[in-house]
């Protein structure tokens, strides 16, 4: 699985968006996928998204660390906005421009991150993603992720997840067009690499607990 990926993909995890870049190695980011994945069924298992998003967002960050990844940078912080409506996406692919540039310099996780979110809104009326909506509770946090391997073959992830309600009419399948009506919000951001060498010791025992899962809940479309 180690051939280079040809295109840019949007894939939608448990509710959750995870953006990988072409040119990552097949077996990096089927690792990144699985890993992303574990990690969001174990927090869920542990803590309710909605009413303990600081524990929920901790154990994921915490999960993606004894999985091997390192974590040179995490936060969770209460964070203003001084517009009066903006929605989660948007506050998201800021987040992962920001802290993308801080860690490998330019926009390409930032710009990844928004083309994965413009490629999922244009298929919100796919029957597999309402599907997937259904199959997957409201989420009191909304998570986004971008993903590349560098020309040196390191493997970087940041991770921006944010708190917010699902209003009672809910037209938005994927939560990232909610609109943050509060000017106060918390969001946590994190930046991993993958130490493949603790990874290459788990992959078995996390794909043998996925299971079916790792097909059944994930949605993946070119970007």
């Amino acid at each position: 699985m180690s051939d280079k990926t040809a295109n840019d993909a949007a894939i939608l995890v448990e509710g959750n968006l995870l953006a990988c870049g072409a040119g990552m190695s097949a077996q990096s980011r089927h690792d990144v996928k699985n890993a992303f994945h574990f990690a969001t069924l174990v927090a869920d298992k542990a803590f309710d998204a909605e009413k303990q998003s600081r524990e929920w967002y901790d154990k994921f960050v915490d999960v993606m660390r004894d999985l091997g990844f390192t974590v040179p940078r995490r936060s969770f912080e209460l964070e203003t906005s001084a517009e009066l409506s903006v929605t989660v996406g948007a506050v998201a692919i800021r987040a992962i421009g920001v802290a993308g540039n801080a860690m490998l310099g330019g926009t390409k996780l930032g710009d990844l991150a928004k083309m994965a979110f413009d490629k999922l809104t244009t298929v919100e009326n796919d029957a597999k993603v309402l599907d997937h909506k259904r199959k997957n509770k409201a989420r009191g946090m909304v998570g986004m992720a971008a993903c590349i391997e560098t020309d040196n073959h390191d493997v970087v992830m940041v991770v921006s997840c944010i708190q917010a309600s699902a209003p009672q009419l809910d037209d938005d399948v994927l939560g990232i067009q909610w609109k943050l009506d509060k000017t106060h919000y918390y969001a946590g951001t994190a930046i991993l690499t993958l130490n493949n060498f603790v990874y290459d010791k788990v992959r078995e025992t996390v794909e043998n607990k996925l299971g079916v899962r790792s097909v059944e809940n994930v949605l993946q479309y070119d970007i």
